[in-house]
């Protein structure tokens, strides 16, 4: 993986809005975490319009800078990934299991998730912008894990009855699983086939539904087909249910920024979120 051009990251942070960085540091990271998380929605739109989705740095930077779009993991965290590289930041690669929404007892998942590690002065940290609805919104450090007493998110390190990392979020009063992961990088070649099956499929769940996620300030913004949620710093949770796919396509541009093309996106996109919204018999 090579870092981008010095015009695509100017162009990059100009997208961001934030300057560059003079420095290669854990309080920079953390305001281009933030800056991200905010222009750069996670969402799967064209995997639901059946297009290719390529995760070399010309296609991604074309699509989520040059063309106003977000993307998945493949994609959003690959080209965050790049732009690091080029302010001079270590970055590896490393491929996670994701755990969300299952119980301990299910089975292993398959490794379909890139999550980054960050070297910094003070140690080796967990970055990533493009899990969905629980994405950690600041570097997470692998050296000393432990709670965050402002980030409802934690890491468990590897033990004899868990040889890996789990990254868990806090729901209510319960510690949830997001995925687990260990510190072997892995070559830029092995996402290939995974981002091929992430796209293409038919069991994978980001062609059975839409999904799109912001941080907007302090708020999570996230939505899975017409439920739309507000998830405040303090716990509560805003939902509100949209019945229409004119609806879901104003959420889409209004609340998470998507640049979606009145001729060649909406027409097509319209009638894929109407059948999603349907009621199943």
């Amino acid at each position: 993986m090579h870092p981008l051009s010095p015009a695509q990251q100017q162009a990059y942070l100009a997208h961001l809005d934030v300057p560059r960085p003079a420095d290669a540091d854990r309080a920079n990271l953390d305001r281009l975490i933030a800056a991200q998380l905010n222009r750069v929605p996670f969402e799967n739109v064209d995997v639901l319009l059946d297009r290719p989705i390529g995760i070399d740095a010309e296609a991604t930077f074309a699509k989520i800078v040059e063309r106003g779009r977000g993307g998945y993991c493949f994609e959003a965290n690959s080209l965050f990934a790049r732009l690091l590289l080029s302010l001079g930041y270590r970055v590896s690669l490393l491929a996670g299991r994701v755990r969300w929404g299952l119980a301990d007892s299910a089975p292993q998942t398959m490794l379909s998730h890139l999550l980054l590690c960050v070297e910094l002065a003070q140690g080796p940290f967990l970055v990533d912008i493009a899990f969905g609805s629980a994405t950690p919104f600041r570097a997470m450090p692998l050296h000393e894990p432990s709670d965050l007493p402002d980030l409802p998110f934690r890491l468990l390190p590897p033990n004899a009855a868990q040889p890996h990392y789990q990254l868990q979020t806090r729901v209510a009063e319960a510690w949830l699983p997001v995925y687990h992961f260990d510190l072997q990088a892995s070559p830029w070649i092995d996402f290939a086939a995974r981002n091929w099956y992430t796209a293409t499929h038919p069991q994978s769940i980001f062609r059975q539904m839409l999904m799109a996620a912001r941080t907007d300030g302090s708020t999570r913004l996230t939505l899975a087909n017409g439920t739309f949620k507000r998830h405040h710093a303090d716990g509560r949770v805003e939902q509100r249910l949209i019945e229409s796919a004119a609806e879901v396509l104003a959420v889409l541009r209004n609340e998470f920024l998507l640049n979606l093309d009145p001729d060649l996106d909406c027409p097509l996109l319209k009638p894929r979120l109407q059948a999603l919204l349907q009621p199943s018999a």
